[in-house]
C-alpha cells in the first residue's frame, strides 16, 4: 500500500534540535504550542505501525516533539504519547528511506492510582540516553532510594541498546 504522506512530509512535523537535550514531563507543553499537530493520516500510516498496530481510544494523543540533528545515517524522532494515566516520550529511528528500525520509550509518567512512576531522560552529544526513573506513592513524598539510573545508546545503525547505569 502506498503511503499518502511522504517521508519528508512526516519529518516536517519534527523540528530539528541539537544535542544535548533533556526530555522531561514539561517538554510536551512547549511542543504543543509551537509544533504542528499530527493529521489523522500520519497517526494511521506511521504511528500506528510504530506502536505495533494497537488500537487507540479517544483519550490517546500524539504530539511531535523533536528530531535529533546529529543523527546523520538515520532519522531519530521523539514523539509524546498520552493516554489515561500514562504519558510517554517515544524515540523512533528510521533509515534514510523511512523504514522503521526501532522504537523505545525514553521518559514517562505512569500511574495505577496507587503509585506514580516517573522517568526523565537526557540525550547527550554522543547519542547516549541517560534515564533516571523513580517511583513513589500517589500521596507520598519522593523517595530517592527508589530511583534507578539507566543508559541507552543510539548506535551508528540507528539501533538502540540498553544497559544499567554505572551508579
Amino acid at each position: 500500500m502506498k503511503k499518502e504522506i511522504r517521508l519528508d512530509e512526516l519529518l516536517s512535523f519534527f523540528p530539528e534540535v541539537e544535542l544535548p537535550i533533556e526530555i522531561t514531563e514539561d517538554l510536551v507543553m512547549t511542543a504543543e504550542s509551537v509544533n504542528k499537530v499530527f493529521p489523522k493520516v500520519i497517526v494511521e500510516e506511521y504511528i500506528a505501525i510504530w506502536e505495533g498496530g494497537e488500537d487507540f481510544d479517544e483519550f490517546t494523543e500524539f504530539v511531535p516533539i523533536l528530531q535529533i540533528k546529529e543523527a546523520e545515517e538515520f532519522h531519530a524522532l521523539v514523539y509524546w504519547k498520552g493516554g489515561l494515566m500514562k504519558y510517554e516520550y517515544i524515540l523512533v529511528t528510521l533509515d534514510k528511506l523511512g523504514e522503521f528500525i526501532t522504537r523505545k520509550p525514553i521518559a514517562s509518567t505512569l500511574s495505577d492510582g496507587k503509585t506514580v512512576k516517573k522517568s526523565v531522560a537526557k540525550i547527550d552529544e554522543d547519542m547516549i540516553i541517560h534515564i533516571m526513573a523513580g517511583e513513589n506513592e500517589v500521596n507520598g513524598k519522593y523517595d530517592p532510594s527508589r530511583s534507578q539510573a539507566f543508559n541507552m545508546e543510539i548506535l551508528f545503525s540507528g539501533d538502540v541498546i540498553f544497559s544499567l547505569g554505572d551508579d
